[in-house]
């Protein structure tokens, strides 16, 4: 029997893509905001007043999305699941700079992963699987499967969707619903 396809989104569901930003945006520009404070995708309204739009160039630091932390748990759980599940990462890079990156990050902290089954793309609806987990709710409502949003401080108010708060939670729906 052909295992059924899960997809999972990189940045804020394996990658700690806020930490390190808001630690960045924090150190340059010698503030204290949290990541739990960033309630929206596009959060250059939080940031001093001389930040402002720059908040997005970190985005094209070299190193950027090599030196993400991995979230808690995920890379258990994804082992786990590889067994019954045919895994990709799609995730949606910025911009081209970060392709060869965030490549690099998913090969150094998922080496069971086949990285053949890395996809970079914008529209995630043109993947066909049975599971989409995503940060992002834009990034569930034209895909096709069953959509599971990982909970991120900026989706805190959105509830169309199935909602996942860590991967512990992620291992038991998708070991009962396989």
């Amino acid at each position: 029997m052909a295992k059924k396809v899960l997809a999972v989104d990189q940045d804020n569901v394996i990658a700690d893509l806020l930490s390190e930003w808001v630690r960045r945006y924090n150190l340059d520009y010698n503030d204290e905001l949290r990541p739990e404070q960033i309630n929206a995708w596009n959060w250059h309204h939080l940031c001093k007043e001389e930040c402002g739009n720059q908040i997005y160039k970190y985005l094209d630091e070299p190193d950027f999305f090599y030196s993400l932390p991995v979230i808690e748990g995920c890379q258990e759980v994804l082992k786990e699941l590889n067994y019954n599940y045919d895994i990709y990462i799609v995730t949606a890079p910025f911009n081209l700079n970060n392709v060869v990156p965030k490549h690099k990050w998913l090969v150094k902290h998922f080496p069971f992963l086949d990285e053949n089954k890395f996809v970079f793309t914008r529209d995630k609806s043109i993947i066909a699987a049975n599971y989409l987990i995503d940060d992002k709710p834009k990034n569930l409502e034209n895909f096709q499967g069953n959509k599971i949003l990982y909970t991120a401080p900026h989706n805190l108010e959105e509830n169309r969707f199935y909602r996942v708060n860590n991967w512990n939670e992620v291992r038991e729906i998708l070991l009962d619903w396989k």
